[in-house]
């Protein structure tokens, strides 16, 4: 007859039981304890410091009072640090934003002074994903502002290149025309023509 051993052999493996998850943590909880045994010890040995230098029970208490408040406030505060560091991002994509868009305006034409108007109307709400501009969406947005109000754009004869003439032609007139030759002359000798 076969007889149960309750103790199980060490060369036998032990089946696994199939299906049972893992026991699930609760992590916060496993923080605040963490941070509890971590307080509890800190004050274990700011007491046994204080014992030790001869301080009284209400010496102790003011004196880990302050250490707790100079920790305090040498312990940097990461929730403000990283609302700062989003607010940084922010607001250097802004800035790429609209260098990238005053660029684009100037390719197509606007005129330097309308450049804030633009840059005002456009949306450019959709440019930028994960901090990175989308030019073709960016060129889009400024199109949509110009056609739009094509006002904006600056005039064919502001845009032409080449020499614009300033000043008189020489001949006593400022806009260029010559003078109306019917307007009888005097002449004071024979070698004014």
């Amino acid at each position: 007859m076969a007889e149960n051993n309750p103790t199980p052999n060490p060369n036998e493996t032990q089946p696994t039981p199939q299906g049972n998850p893992a026991p699930a943590f609760d992590y916060d909880k496993l923080a605040s304890l963490i941070n509890g045994k971590q307080s509890v010890a800190e004050d274990t040995v700011l007491k046994s410091y204080f014992k030790e230098q001869g301080l009284s029970a209400d010496e102790m208490k003011q004196a880990i009072g302050a250490f707790k408040e100079q920790k305090a406030k040498n312990t940097p505060d990461i929730a403000k640090m990283q609302s700062d560091l989003e607010n940084s991002n922010k607001a250097k994509l802004i800035a790429e934003v609209n260098q990238s868009a005053t660029l684009e305006a100037v390719k197509q034409g606007v005129d330097i002074a309308s450049i804030p108007y633009v840059l005002k109307m456009a949306d450019f709400s959709a440019v930028s994903t994960d901090g990175k501009i989308n030019t073709e969406k960016l060129t889009e947005a400024v199109k949509k502002v110009l056609d739009d109000i094509p006002a904006l754009k600056a005039k064919a004869s502001e845009n032409a290149g080449g020499v614009q003439k300033i000043g008189g032609d020489g001949n006593g007139t400022s806009d260029g025309t010559k003078q109306n030759s019917s307007v009888p002359t005097k002449k004071w000798n024979r070698f004014n023509i």
